[in-house]
């Protein structure tokens, strides 16, 4: 299902993370990932059975947008794992068609399932929730690759240095590794 809206100025990482929010919490496990002008939403049931015929099937949502247009796209995909996203990968996701063969009854659940998706963004551009006013020298639509988690911070490594031969120890080491003095 495809529907282009004309007039809109939406901001693409706040309508996807809204869109992301929206599956979850109807007990779909989701994610999003974008790149430059456009983003991709997945969401996909769990389950044992679902896992055993279906493991690799999610609702996908592509969202395109550039100055005063939204295109928005759904279907049925193969789940994209983390460590495969690139660029390069969601340009080709973007551009080809969306639709895994499917048998008739499921496909006639997933119609119903993207028609609500359809409505949930209807609603989120109506209300004013996902829009942006682009500001001067800002170019609409662009921000850079950014997958749905959030990176944890790195760590600062703590060593424990020995007095004797100033060998850095981990830290929770109550000897040297390298002289065996106690820490």
């Amino acid at each position: 299902m495809k529907k282009v809206f004309q007039g809109v100025n939406v901001n693409l990482q706040m309508l996807a993370a809204q869109l992301f929010q929206w599956f979850t919490l109807k007990g779909y496990q989701s994610q999003y990932y974008g790149a430059g002008n456009y983003y991709i939403v997945q969401a996909k049931k769990e389950g044992f059975l679902r896992h055993l015929f279906a493991a690799d099937r999610a609702f996908t949502v592509k969202l395109f947008g550039g100055q005063g247009y939204l295109e928005v796209e759904t279907g049925v995909a193969n789940w994209v794992k983390a460590e495969d996203v690139t660029e390069a990968f969601l340009g080709d996701l973007i551009l080809g068609p969306i639709g895994l063969l499917v048998e008739a009854g499921e496909g006639l659940w997933n119609i119903e399932i993207e028609h609500e998706i359809m409505k949930e963004i209807d609603r989120l551009i109506n209300s004013g929730a996902v829009s942006a006013m682009p500001q001067p020298g800002y170019q609409y639509g662009y921000q850079p690759t950014m997958p749905y988690y959030a990176q944890p911070y790195p760590q600062p490594y703590q060593v424990k240095v020995c007095p004797l031969c100033g060998y850095q120890n981990p830290a929770n080491a109550k000897f040297c590794t390298n002289c065996g003095r106690q820490l």
